[in-house]
C-alpha cells in the first residue's frame, strides 16, 4: 500500500512549498524526486551542463528510489512572481544560486509542472505561451536535490478586430436593454465543452447590429473583442482564444461569457451565459451517414450520399461515396461495416461490405458479400473482427423496424467473422432477432431491442464471452409498448445503456419523392443497469429539471427532435460524451429564417432531406448513479458541413500506435502509456507511446487493471483507463 504522502507527491496534489515541507517530515535527509510527464500539459523537463533526465525516470507516478535531498540555495525570477501576458510569448528568466550565493548553471534539470502555461528551456527559461494562464511551478534538480518556484500567469487580451470607435466602446461596454428581444441561440447556458474543438460561434436573437462587444472570464483569464457584426448577431471567437481559455479552465471554474450588440445608436446587452470545460481534449474519430452532402460530389439518389468522418478538432472528409449506408464501426475504430447498392423494390441494400481503417486514415476493403442484410446496422466488436448480425421480424415494416432494410422472409440474426462472412458457432443466442445491436465499449457485453418480443417494446441486454463466443445472462432492462425504443449504446463502465425512445426508429416517416416527410419525434433517454431507473437526461434534450422546453424556438419548432444517440467508447475529462442526431434549430444558422434557406421545416422530403438534420454532442456526469439528470447541454459538431443533411454519428477510437508512435495521452497507445521521450524547442515535451513502464503507477488516460493502478487515487478506472472524476454540478 502506497503512503497518503508518497501519493500526493505523485499526484501533484501538494503544492511545490508543502512537497519540501512534507519531504523535510517524512525523512531525515528531506526531499522527494521531482516526477513530470509532459503528457495534457502536466510536466516536462530540460538540463544544460549535465545529462537530461527525460521520460519514464521523471514520469508522474514513477516510485521513488528512496528520499531525496532539497536542494540548500535560492531559486530567483527576472519579474517577480506573476507575470500578464496578451496572446504574445513572454520569457521569464530564473536564476539558481547556492547558499553561499553563488549563480549555478551547470548540471541543473529544469521542470515545468504544466506545459500548457509554457515550456523551460535548459538554461532555466520559462517561456509563457501568452494565451494560458495558471500557476506554474518551475523546478531546478541538482544530484539529488530540488527546489522550486511558484509563478503566476495571468490572461489579459482585448482586440478590436472591427475597428470599432472609442465611443462606441465605451457605449458597449456601458450595456443597455433597448431590443428585449436580443437573447442567447447558441451555445446553451450550462454547456460542458471539451478541449481540442473548434470554438463554437456565439450566435444571438434579435434585430441585426453594427457591432458586438464580447468578453470571457475565470480565473487568470480576462478576454475582450470588440468587433463588426453582419446581418445576423454572430461572433466568431479566435481559435488561439478558445483554446488558451479552454487549456486555463479548470474543472469546477465556471466560464462567464458575455455578449453586448449596438444597432441603430442603441446598445442591448450583455447577454450572459456561463459554461464549463472537460480537463481533457476530445479523443477518437466520429463517423456519420449523408445523404446530401456536398463533400460526396453527387447528383443521384444513388451517389449523392455516403459515409464522412470528423477527427477530433478537424473537418469533415469523405470516406466512402454512393449509397453505402446502414453503417458501424468497432469501438477501437479499426473496421467499418456497411450496407450498400440499396434496391428500392427489395427496400434493402443489394450488397454489404466491411474495411479497415488504419492509423493513418487509410479505408482498405475487408469483406465485400452479396448477402446486403448480413452487416447493416450489425454491432461490431470492438476488435472488429465479429459482428452480431441485425435481426428482421418476418415481413415487419417501420415503425416495428428500421428504414432501410426489410426481409418478407425474416433474417434472423447470427455471430459472423467481418474477414469471411462466415457464421460463428455461438452459444446463448436465443433471441432469434436482435435489432440495432451493440456490444459495450470493453466487448463484455451487447445491447439490443427484442425483435422476437415485437409488440412489447423490449430492450436488453446479454454478457458476452469473446474467447468461447457465449452469450449468457439475459436482461431486460426497459419494456414499454407505448414508445419505440432504439439504438442502445453502453457508457465505457457498462453501468448504464443510453437509446433513443419515440414515435420510431426513425428521425421521420418515409413518404417517398418530393413528398414532405411525416414527423417522427423522439428524445434521448438512459437506464441503469443495476436499478433500472430510467433517466430522461433533460438537459441534453434541451429541457430544464420540470421537463419545460429550453430551446430558444420553443416546443413547436425544435422539442423532441433527438434522435440515434452513441457513445464515446472512453471517458474524456470526468465525461462521457453522447453523440446524437437532432432536428433542432443551430443558433441563426440552421435555423428558421436562418442563413440557409427553408429551415422552418425540420422534415423535408426524400428527394430534398431537411438541413436540420445535424449532429450534436453532450457530456454525461462520470458519476451519474445517484443523479436525477447526470447530462449537459448539447453542442453542435464542428467540423460538420452546414450543407448536408448529417445522422447516426459512431464515435470510435482512431486506431490506435504502437510503441514509439506520437500521441497525446495512454489512450492513443495500443500499449496504453503515454510518456515524454525527450524535449523539443524551448523544452516543450516530446510524447511517445511506450512499453508499460515497470513499478509505476499509470496517469490519466492510461491503462489501469483496477483504480489503484492510477496515480491520483481520486480518479475512477474505466474501461481500462484511468478517468477524472466529474466536477459537482
Amino acid at each position: 500500500m502506497r503512503s497518503l504522502l508518497d501519493v500526493s507527491i505523485r499526484s501533484g496534489l501538494l503544492p511545490a512549498s508543502m512537497l519540501l515541507m512534507a519531504a523535510a517530515c517524512n525523512a531525515s535527509n528531506g526531499g522527494s524526486t521531482n516526477h513530470s510527464t509532459g503528457a495534457n500539459g502536466h510536466g516536462a523537463t530540460a538540463s544544460i551542463g549535465g545529462s537530461p533526465s527525460l521520460g519514464g525516470s521523471l514520469s508522474l507516478g514513477g516510485n521513488t528510489t528512496g528520499p531525496v535531498d532539497t536542494y540548500d540555495g535560492k531559486l530567483t525570477s527576472d519579474v517577480g512572481e506573476q507575470i500578464t501576458v496578451s496572446g504574445e510569448n513572454k520569457d521569464v528568466h530564473l536564476t539558481l544560486t547556492s547558499s553561499d550565493g553563488t549563480t549555478i548553471n551547470d548540471g541543473v534539470t529544469w521542470s515545468v509542472d504544466d506545459t500548457k502555461i509554457g515550456s523551460v528551456s535548459g538554461d532555466g527559461t520559462f517561456h509563457a505561451n501568452g494565451y494560458v494562464g495558471g500557476v506554474v511551478t518551475i523546478s531546478a534538480t541538482v544530484g539529488d536535490g530540488t527546489i522550486s518556484k511558484q509563478i503566476t500567469v495571468d490572461v489579459d487580451i482585448t482586440v478590436n478586430d472591427g475597428k470599432i470607435s472609442d465611443a462606441d466602446q465605451a457605449a458597449l461596454v456601458a450595456g443597455g436593454d433597448a431590443d428585449a428581444t436580443y437573447k442567447f441561440l447558441y451555445p446553451y447556458d450550462g454547456t460542458v465543452f471539451p478541449r481540442g474543438l473548434a470554438a463554437p460561434v456565439l450566435q444571438l436573437g434579435g434585430t441585426a447590429a453594427t457591432s458586438t462587444y464580447t468578453t470571457i472570464n475565470l480565473p487568470h483569464f480576462k478576454y475582450q473583442q470588440f468587433s463588426a457584426a453582419l446581418t445576423r448577431v454572430q461572433v466568431k471567437l479566435p481559435e488561439a482564444v478558445w483554446k488558451g481559455m479552454t487549456l486555463t479552465a479548470g474543472a469546477a471554474d465556471d466560464v462567464a461569457l458575455s455578449v453586448s450588440k449596438l444597432s441603430g445608436g442603441q446598445v442591448t446587452g450583455p447577454a450572459t451565459q456561463t459554461y464549463r470545460v472537460a480537463q481533457a481534449s476530445m479523443k477518437g474519430i466520429i463517423y456519420y451517414n449523408t445523404y446530401s452532402s456536398p463533400l460526396t460530389m453527387g447528383t443521384t439518389d444513388t451517389d449523392k450520399g455516403g459515409i464522412l468522418r470528423i477527427k477530433a478538432g478537424g473537418n469533415a472528409e469523405v470516406v466512402k461515396r454512393g449509397c453505402t449506408v446502414c453503417h458501424a464501426v468497432s469501438a477501437g475504430g479499426s473496421v467499418l461495416a456497411t450496407g450498400s447498392g440499396y434496391v428500392l423494390a427489395d427496400y434493402a441494400p443489394a450488397n454489404s461490405a466491411t474495411f479497415d481503417l488504419s492509423p493513418a486514415g487509410d479505408v482498405t476493403p475487408r469483406l465485400a458479400t452479396a448477402p446486403g442484410l448480413q452487416f447493416p446496422f450489425a454491432g461490431l466488436t470492438p476488435d472488429g473482427t465479429k459482428a452480431l448480425t441485425n435481426g428482421l421480424p418476418k415481413g415487419a415494416w417501420p415503425t416495428k423496424i428500421m428504414r432501410g432494410v426489410y426481409s418478407a422472409a425474416g433474417y434472423t440474426s447470427s455471430l459472423v467473422d467481418t474477414k469471411t462472412g462466415a457464421t460463428i458457432a455461438a452459444t446463448g443466442l436465443t433471441t432469434k432477432f436482435v435489432q440495432t445491436p451493440a456490444f459495450s465499449p470493453d466487448g463484455t457485453k451487447v445491447t439490443f431491442l427484442n425483435g422476437d418480443m415485437l409488440d412489447n417494446r423490449v430492450l436488453s441486454t446479454l454478457d458476452f464471452d469473446d474467447a468461447t463466443n457465449t452469450f449468457s445472462a439475459p436482461n431486460i432492462l426497459v419494456q414499454n409498448p407505448n414508445e419505440a425504443m432504439a439504438w442502445p449504446t453502453f457508457l465505457p463502465d457498462n453501468s448504464a445503456v443510453v437509446y433513443h425512445a419515440g414515435d420510431s426508429f426513425d428521425s421521420y416517416e418515409f413518404t417517398g419523392g418530393t413528398t414532405q416527410s411525416k414527423p417522427q419525434y423522439a428524445e434521448v433517454r438512459m437506464v441503469e443497469v443495476a436499478t433500472k431507473t430510467v433517466k430522461k437526461l433533460q438537459a441534453l434534450n434541451g429541457r430544464d429539471e420540470k421537463g419545460t422546453l429550453t430551446l430558444p424556438y420553443g416546443e413547436t419548432v425544435e422539442g423532441r427532435m433527438n434522435y440515434e444517440p452513441n457513445v464515446l467508447p472512453v471517458a474524456v475529462g470526468g465525461y462521457y460524451w453522447v453523440l446524437f442526431t437532432s432536428r433542432r434549430a443551430y443558433g441563426n444558422t440552421v435555423a428558421p429564417g436562418g442563413m440557409l434557406e427553408h429551415m422552418q421545416d425540420p422534415w423535408g422530403s426524400d428527394a430534398e432531406p431537411s438541413l436540420r438534420k445535424k449532429l450534436w454532442i453532450a457530456a454525461i456526469d462520470v458519476d451519474h448513479l445517484d443523479a436525477l439528470d447526470p447530462s449537459h447541454p448539447a453542442f453542435y459538431l464542428p467540423g460538420q458541413e452546414l450543407e448536408g443533411g448529417n445522422m447516426r454519428a459512431f464515435a470510435a477510437m482512431a486506431p490506435c500506435q504502437p510503441d514509439g508512435g506520437a500521441c497525446d495521452s495512454g489512450s492513443d497507445c495500443c500499449g496504453g502509456y503515454c510518456r515524454q521521450t525527450s524535449a523539443g524547442a524551448n523544452g516543450a515535451p516530446v510524447l511517445e507511446c511506450v512499453p508499460p513502464p515497470v513499478n509505476e503507477c499509470s496517469h490519466t488516460d492510461e491503462h489501469c487493471v483496477v483504480a489503484e493502478d492510477c496515480c491520483d487515487p481520486r480518479e475512477l478506472c474505466i474501461n481500462a483507463r484511468c478517468t477524472l472524476r466529474s466536477p459537482p454540478k
